[in-house]
Formats: C-alpha cells, structure tokens, sequence
C-alpha cells in the first residue's frame, strides 16, 4: 500500500517543502537557579549548567559554521549578563537571539505586572550587549499564561515560539505570531539528568534519538511543515550529541526543498505570505 500523500500545510520560499529552526534555549545556570537559589552552593550541580554557555554554545557554533546553518539562541537575561562574550560571539556569528525570561522564570508563578518587568529587565539586558533589540521570545519551559501574547505584543514582540497548536505558524488571538514547537522535537526529555535534584531520567542512546528526530522530519517535509528542534547546549553540547545534530543536519541538507531559517525569518514569511498557508478546509472533510 502506497504511503498517504497529504496535501502540505504551507508554501515555504522558494518552493521549499519544509521549514527548519534549529533552537537552542541557553538555561544555563538559570536550569537551578530557577529551581532552588540554594543550589548555587552546589557546585557539582552548577558545574554541569555551566558547561552549556562555556563549552557547550561554543562548540555548538563551530558545528554551525561547519554545516553552514542559521540557528535562533533564546538566552535568558541571566545568562546574557553573566556569559557576555559568549553573547556576543552568538550574534557575531550570524545568528538570531531572542528572549528567554530573565532567570528563566515559570510564567505560571507570576501575575502580568511581573511578567511584563522581567520581559522589559531581559530586552533591556539583552539591547545593550547586543545593539540589537530582540523580535523573538520562548517562554520558559514552553509555558504561556492567558495574558502573555498581549504583553509581548504591547512591548515590540514580532513573534513567540512556545505553544503546541499546530505544525505551521499561527496566530494568538490579537495577531502575534506563534512558531510552535512540540515535546518530541526536545533534547530535555532525551538527554537531561541530575542526581539531586532528580532531573529527567536515564539519558538515551543517540541512535534512537536520531531514528526518533529523523522520522519526524521526513513526516514533516511530506506534510510541509516547519520542523522546530530545542536544543540546550548543557545537553547537547556534550560531544556525541554534538554528532548527532551533526548528522541529522546533514541528513536534512542532502534533501531537496529544506530551508533553514531564523525564527524572525519564518515569523516574516507567514506575516508578508498569508496566502502561503493552506487552512483545514473542514467541509470539504465532511463531504460538503
């Protein structure tokens, strides 16, 4: 039997079949410090978060530059103070930074006046190392509260990617647009673990991650839709794992018709392409 051929979900530029944003969130020490303050004593602990903006971003941009790939950074505000240089040599190289809180804060624990502070602390952060003013945002731990989109959208936000509800870019409610991801496309459920505090599990062999990633992008240029990986460097920067992006970006390039992009840039399709995306025609599904 002949495997379903679906209709694509969107046009990409170029008549591209599907859309890739590699992500990575730059926790960092903000992975304990948002969890207890306290863990800044624990230097095992830290150690380990730290390695994501010292060794792990850095070679994760000498892979990038290898595969020659754009990729999107969502730094929080912490981090960025803290890991300057490394900041900076993010934008040198080319690639986008966007906001991630500023201690990577659970938006579900903060009223709107509060959220609205540390979004204004994280851009503001972020403009003065940069000189560049963020249009991108990932909440924390993907979590949105009911109010968030209009307070991106009344502080200058072009985009947000942090909710589930499609596989295409999307719109909120007053217009924001929202790049989804999904918990499947995630390094965090694969590779994170931490003794105490018990994070995550087990960590996974990377060919079963791959086989998992890969057969969701091949699904996914057949749908046409837009594959969003989340990476953490303190994960993925670990040198076998750094292979198998390695692999998996290669894979993807020997395909026709993959556009990598920034989020900034796939948010600028869909705004200027509305007739690019292709809604679910429901009455033609019913018969009508």
């Amino acid at each position: 039997m002949n495997a379903f051929s679906p209709q694509p979900r969107f046009t990409w530029p170029g008549g591209a079949k599907v859309a890739v944003m590699l992500c990575f969130d730059v926790d960092g020490e903000t992975t304990a410090l948002e969890h207890d303050p306290a863990l800044a004593k624990r230097l095992t602990t830290m150690s380990q978060c730290e390695y994501g903006p010292t060794v792990g971003v850095p070679r994760l941009l000498g892979l990038l530059d290898h595969c020659q790939v754009p990729a999107t950074f969502f730094i929080p505000g912490y981090i960025a103070e803290h890991h300057p240089e490394m900041t900076r040599a993010v934008q040198a190289a080319g690639h986008e930074i966007g906001l991630h809180g500023y201690l990577h804060e659970r938006l579900i624990t903060l009223n709107e006046t509060q959220e609205e502070a540390i979004l204004q602390k994280s851009f503001t952060i972020l403009e003065d190392l940069t000189g560049t003013r963020p249009v991108g945002y990932r909440a924390p731990w993907f979590e949105l509260n009911p109010w968030t989109p209009s307070v991106l959208q009344r502080n200058g936000v072009f985009y947000v990617a942090s909710a589930m509800g499609d596989d295409v870019p999307y719109r909120h409610h007053n217009g924001l647009i929202e790049i989804p991801g999904q918990w499947m496309l995630e390094d965090w459920e694969q590779f994170a673990f931490n003794a105490d505090p018990a994070w995550g599990s087990i960590p996974e062999n990377c060919d079963k991650v791959f086989d998992l990633w890969w057969k969701e992008f091949e699904a996914m240029y057949d749908f046409g839709c837009c594959f969003v990986l989340t990476l953490h460097p303190w994960l993925s920067g670990r040198p076998s794992r750094v292979r198998l992006l390695e692999k998996l970006i290669n894979a993807m390039k020997a395909k026709p018709g993959v556009w990598f992009a920034r989020g900034a840039e796939i948010a600028r399709w869909y705004d200027q392409t509305p007739e690019a995306r292709r809604e679910v025609d429901f009455d033609r599904l019913a018969g009508k």
